[in-house]
């Protein structure tokens, strides 16, 4: 993201939650969808941040997760990860109603996320949740087509496995990597030394329906990626549900 690295906290979270009931029903992804509408009306948490890494400091993760264990309504709140730090969590009255999900990769490609927890520590934490009664999934993101991609993700997804495994209720998130010419240019100015392959070979341009560009993988690449995870996640999380990829 463009910018200063600053992080910015809204502290009106009272005003936020009075404007949720008016939502209930009304989202394009769990409420019109035949295979999912029993999850309830969804909120994500987590679209541009990373609430658990802050919640330290503004408490608002765990105040919402309070908000919807005590909310009487077919509602679940959503959030993605790449922290550890959810013992201030395991003790709230959630009701069932909060997801977490921890954001993974490989070890040889999570060192492009500095500063965040081991992903071993992510899945002990994401197991610690299910232990207390949280739902949970998994995002694993951005995938990324790197030389030796197979082996790394074969081992990850069995790590996984052995962490979670026998969890009946996981849901799993496949993002494929992908970038802007905007992104692009963030990162190579912020981390000019970075080996994260932002060339243009095995890639595709791609438009939004804003008219924006971003690149892809090109087809047979993500055909290689798709069917590899599928075949895995089936062999070593085989209660785990896909949501979705991309």
């Amino acid at each position: 993201m463009k910018g200063p690295p600053i992080t910015r906290v809204y502290a009106n979270l009272p005003e936020i939650l009075a404007e949720l009931p008016a939502h209930l029903g009304q989202g394009t992804v769990t409420s019109r969808s035949a295979t999912r509408a029993h999850e309830g009306t969804t909120f994500e948490a987590s679209c541009y941040t990373d609430p658990l890494a802050i919640d330290h400091v503004t408490g608002s993760l765990s105040a919402l997760i309070a908000h919807f264990g005590a909310w009487e309504a077919d509602v679940q709140l959503r959030f993605t990860t790449k922290f550890d730090a959810v013992e201030p969590l395991l003790g709230l009255d959630h009701a069932g109603r909060t997801r977490m999900r921890a954001s993974i990769n490989p070890a040889g490609y999570a060192r492009f996320e500095g500063g965040t927890s081991p992903v071993a520590a992510r899945l002990v934490a994401l197991r610690r949740m299910a232990d207390a009664g949280y739902k949970i999934g998994l995002t694993i993101a951005p995938i990324i087509a790197a030389e030796g991609w197979r082996d790394a993700y074969a081992e990850l997804i069995a790590q996984a496995g052995q962490v979670l495994g026998d969890i009946p209720d996981l849901t799993i998130e496949l993002i494929t990597h992908r970038y802007t010419p905007g992104s692009k240019a963030v990162l190579q100015t912020w981390y000019p030394g970075s080996s994260l392959d932002l060339g243009l070979a095995n890639r595709t341009e791609k438009r939004t329906k804003f008219g924006s560009v971003k690149y892809v993988y090109d087809a047979d690449t993500m055909r290689a990626l798709r069917a590899f995870f599928a075949d895995e996640i089936a062999s070593r999380l085989p209660e785990a549900r896909i949501l979705y990829w991309t």
